[in-house]
């Protein structure tokens, strides 16, 4: 059986082979042009040089001639023998080398014939050296001219010899660069071919598998690979035919369970009391309860795969749904109850909606694809309604309490007029912390007394078209003695010319009278306290900003919310300061959030509509 990896390794070996093939091709031509290239020196330039110095030779014989002949004195006659004796020691030297460099054909008939005529004017020159006769010069010159002429025909042949080796040459690179051509092409076509088939061969069986396999994730299993090859290709499909007809043969035993327990979970959702929506990752309905029916009017025949966002404007009950799935965070109302009123025996219930996130199994934290929502209409109308009993209850007992307070505060002022009575220092002093004491409670009892007035909904408003910055202009007024105390540096900016907002004057400055006064009380001596104006959008944004011990990620979630208090930050006090400005702003069609973290100071920000 040849696996897989031997196949790859076969079609790298074919890689290297093509690839050894045209190495060995290349280098045996250039091999047979370099011996042709190095033939053409080799062969004949040893003889071209020996003849231009045999040519030499003879020329400086005859030119020794010619200058003895010329010659008045025979003086010179020895230095001549000398020098001719030279020259023809030199010329035979050359000659013994040139007799040794025969390469060519017919140059050996060639040397032979020059060999003979030197011997024939070595001969006669020694002659006429010995007998002094100026005829034997003649025929020394006529043998010099002999020599001359064979010379030139062995040079000749030589140089006839390089330019047909150069054309030898020039024809073995063109043929070596035609052979390589042919080599290179067909072996690109090899190569190309290769690339085109195998990985075709290696990865349609892989790409298969993985179709087969996205098949099967999607419940689909009457699939069945059609490949046949003994590699680990052909083990994997066969397994993977085992595990399709598996789970087929699973999945048809099962479905008759998995049909039973899906009505039964559809029965135990549909008895809930509360209602119930499932919906898909896409948002689509896909299991609605008979309570969640009831109280939404809807049909589940009507609903079911069908995008809950269709029936946003069904009803104002389907509307408020909606706007708990695409609400932001930042406008989430952390613990509220909407009531929805719709026309059954039931009217007048009050439900909180809780959506609960469907995310993948492998990922449990924030970033996790969510799969689905489930929806929880849960009715609250006994807690809501115990809500309402406890703020009746909280308005009943404060208003009692308000008016032995007022009385109170009306004997302390009495007692304090000397009209009445001369008071000794510790008297005056005790009734002094009285009197500061019970405008302490005064102030609870009537913050108590508005919260309870906006809680349930009956909040007296005068709405007027205001200057934004009178509002800060009366805020910071009320507290200039609380910032001289603590010497607070106040960096108030104002957007140029800002528009009216419509507003109740009263609650604006006492929404930023109580963010102030926060900012002031958890600043440092000499400290800094920025109040800015922004437009924003159709609205114009107050924003207060200190630079004290700030809020945590934990405690800015619910520093809103009534009766929220530590004994540090934010929450010292009643804790309804802030859960009443909350009241007031979003009573005049604004909001108010804040930014901030631990030691890094709270930038609180509300806004109001303009007119």
């Amino acid at each position: 059986m040849i696996n897989l990896k031997s196949k790859i390794y076969v079609g790298l070996s074919f890689l290297i082979f093509i690839i050894i093939v045209i190495g060995f091709s290349g280098i045996y031509n250039l091999r047979v042009l370099s011996e042709d290239s190095s033939a053409i020196i080799q062969d004949n330039y040893h003889t071209i040089d020996y003849s231009f110095l045999m040519l030499s030779q003879l020329d400086s014989i005859n030119n020794q001639f010619i200058n003895q002949s010329q010659a008045e004195k025979n003086d010179s006659n020895s230095l001549f023998k000398q020098n001719i004796s030279k020259n023809l020691i030199t010329f035979e030297n050359i000659l013994i080398l040139q007799q040794k460099n025969i390469t060519e054909v017919g140059e050996d008939s060639l040397v032979s014939e020059l060999t003979k005529n030197f011997e024939l004017f070595r001969e006669r020159i020694s002659k006429s050296s010995q007998n002094h006769s100026k005829t034997y010069n003649l025929e020394i010159l006529s043998t010099l001219n002999v020599l001359r002429n064979i010379i030139h025909k062995i040079y000749n042949l030589n140089m006839n010899s390089i330019i047909y080796k150069n054309s030898v040459a020039k024809e073995t690179s063109s043929s070596t660069i035609t052979y390589m051509i042919i080599i290179l092409s067909i072996s690109l076509l090899f190569i190309l071919f290769y690339l085109y088939k195998f990985p075709k061969f290696i990865v349609a069986p892989i790409r298969e598998l993985t179709e087969k396999i996205h098949a099967i994730s999607s419940k689909r299993y009457d699939q069945k690979i059609k490949i046949k090859s003994r590699d680990e290709i052909g083990i994997l499909t066969e397994s993977f035919n085992n595990m399709a007809e598996r789970l087929k043969e699973y999945e048809e035993q099962h479905l008759d369970q998995l049909l039973l327990e899906k009505k039964r979970i559809d029965s135990l959702v549909g008895g809930l009391n509360d209602g119930v929506l499932l919906l898909d990752e896409n948002q689509n309905i896909i299991m609605i309860n008979y309570a969640a029916q009831r109280i939404l009017s809807l049909n589940s025949s009507e609903v079911l795969n069908k995008g809950i966002k269709i029936f946003s404007k069904s009803s104002p009950i389907m509307e408020i749904v909606c706007k708990s799935i695409y609400s932001t965070e930042i406008n989430k109302n952390i613990g509220d109850y909407e009531k929805m009123d719709f026309f059954t025996d039931e009217a007048g219930q009050y439900y909180n909606i809780d959506t609960i996130e469907i995310k993948a199994e492998d990922g449990f934290d924030d970033k996790a694809k969510i799969k689905g929502l489930i929806i929880i209409l849960r009715n609250v109308t006994p807690f809501k309604e115990r809500d309402i009993a406890k703020t009746n209850l909280l308005a009943t007992v404060s208003h009692e309490l308000k008016t032995p307070i007022s009385s109170i505060n009306l004997c302390l002022k009495l007692l304090l007029d000397i009209r009445i009575g001369t008071l000794n220092h510790e008297q005056k002093n005790l009734l002094e912390s009285i009197s500061q004491q019970n405008r302490k409670l005064l102030g609870v009892v009537n913050n108590v007394l508005d919260f309870a007035q906006a809680e349930t909904g009956k909040i007296s408003l005068i709405i007027e078209n205001i200057d934004p910055a009178q509002i800060i202009d009366l805020a910071t007024s009320a507290l200039m003695i609380l910032f001289s105390e603590k010497k607070i540096n106040l960096e108030i900016d104002i957007v140029n010319n800002p528009p009216q907002v419509k507003a109740d004057l009263e609650k604006s400055v006492w929404i930023l009278v109580n963010i102030l006064s926060n900012a002031i009380r958890y600043s440092s001596l000499n400290g800094t306290i920025k109040i800015s104006l922004q437009l924003e959008g159709n609205f114009v944004k107050f924003s207060v900003i200190d630079f004290g011990p700030g809020i945590s990620e934990f405690d800015k979630e619910r520093i809103f919310q009534k009766f929220k208090k530590e004994k540090e930050g934010y929450f010292k006090g009643t804790g309804l300061g802030l859960a009443i400005a909350k009241e007031f702003v979003d009573s005049q069609g604004g909001k108010i959030w804040v930014d901030s973290s631990l030691n890094n100071g709270c930038q609180f920000h509300f806004t109001l509509p303009i007119v």
